[in-house]
């Protein structure tokens, strides 16, 4: 962010200039993820840190929003529109991979007559 385009009287200007000037906290901005860094930095610089996240915070959740609209329109089809996609699009959203080995080995087999 730029000095030069925020008002003199603003509350984040001096919060700015610290951080500018604080060698560790240039370090721990680049090293990590910048929501987690402003998160970290609540405690010493609350206005400011507070404008970043509500900057950072829409993108993340309109991502996964869309994400999901997505996964619906192809789980949902003509074909499949009397399922209840609720367990897919938990599959489908999830960061973690299932274990379907494990979910198929505690299911008991249908024996033949």
């Amino acid at each position: 962010m730029n000095l030069e385009d925020i008002d003199d009287d603003s509350d984040i200007t001096e919060d700015l200039i610290d951080m500018r000037n604080n060698c560790g906290i240039q370090m721990e901005f680049s090293n990590g993820n910048l929501g987690h860094f402003w998160a970290s930095q609540m405690e010493t610089y609350p206005v400011l840190a507070k404008k970043a996240l509500d900057v950072l915070v829409p993108f993340a959740t309109t991502y996964l929003c869309e994400t999901g609209f997505s996964c619906l329109l192809h789980i949902n089809s003509k074909t499949r529109n009397r399922l209840d996609p609720q367990h897919d699009m938990r599959v489908a959203l999830s960061t973690k991979t299932p274990r379907f080995d494990a979910i198929i080995n505690r299911k008991q087999q249908q024996k033949s007559h």
